[in-house]
């Protein structure tokens, strides 16, 4: 029988479904203005074989605005580690999508033993030049504290999910974000404007935690940074899905549900046999 248990309010709220205290568990990071109910296609295909822990995102869902003076990267990553103890949680896999691969990435710099694979989905590094120019423009001062973010916000939306086919992530994308409010945007956005930053740090640290990069091949602002850097890092792979823009989660679920689950299933698979021939004395 699998129980839900919820986290309402101060830090971050959260969503788990709980299997068998026993089962490794899965925990889900969502994208710039979303909330961890982008995820509901995930559940079932997840929960019969994983504990799963679904997080709201400082300023997002039902947690709290972000009003401290640390940055807000920094800050989140260290609250999901406070709530991994809260909730019992010592290692987990991760799955997180757009700005959710990157809060993974700044866990995988400070707490990388607390994670034992990540799947990565939409992964957001290296903007293509024309994309970062707009994002620095719509973050300076005059431009960010006279236009509405809701404008700047929609025109991303079209720019980085423009096809017909993408029209119901970015149908998601847009909704949720009317919830997000002018403060989290700006604090979010300059963290994926710079996001690039934390593969350069993850490269000086030899990461060698095992990664699965889920990419869609219509996913043009950030497919080619992606590709260049898995190149370049230890113990990661890079799936690219036909016909697929950025949020591959929901564009292309049964694919994306299928390959996550069996990465996971494989570094599971090689823990318990490295743990059996340890055991055995081989």
């Amino acid at each position: 029988m699998i129980t839900m248990m919820k986290g309402k309010g101060i830090p971050l709220n959260y969503e788990a479904h709980i299997n068998d205290r026993r089962k490794e568990w899965i925990v889900f990071f969502h994208g710039f203005g979303g909330n961890h109910t982008i995820f509901n296609r995930q559940i079932s295909h997840f929960k019969e074989d994983y504990n799963l822990l679904f997080v709201d995102l400082p300023g997002h869902g039902k947690s709290p605005d972000f009003t401290g003076e640390e940055n807000v990267l920094a800050f989140t990553s260290k609250k999901v580690i406070e709530l991994l103890d809260q909730v019992g949680v010592r290692q987990a896999h991760l799955v997180g999508v757009s700005l959710g691969t990157i809060v993974m990435q700044d866990i995988a710099t400070k707490f990388p033993e607390r994670i034992k694979s990540m799947v990565l989905s939409g992964a957001v590094g290296k903007w293509l030049w024309w994309g970062e120019a707009l994002g620095k423009f719509t973050l300076t001062f005059p431009v960010r504290s006279l236009l509405p973010y809701m404008i700047p916000f929609v025109t991303f939306a079209y720019i980085v999910l423009p096809k017909k086919n993408h029209k119901k992530s970015r149908d998601v994308f847009i909704k949720e974000a009317l919830k997000l409010g002018k403060s989290s945007y700006i604090n979010w956005l300059f963290t994926v404007k710079d996001a690039h930053m934390i593969y350069r740090t993850l490269r000086k640290q030899g990461n060698r935690i095992p990664k699965l990069y889920i990419s869609g091949e219509e996913d043009h602002m950030f497919l080619k940074g992606i590709t260049t850097h898995v190149r370049k890092e230890k113990e990661a792979e890079l799936l690219i899905l036909k016909e697929c823009g950025h949020v591959c989660n929901i564009e292309k679920y049964p694919q994306f549900n299928q390959h996550a689950l069996k990465f996971f299933e494989s570094i599971d698979n090689e823990v318990l046999k490295r743990k059996l021939e340890a055991s055995s004395g081989l």
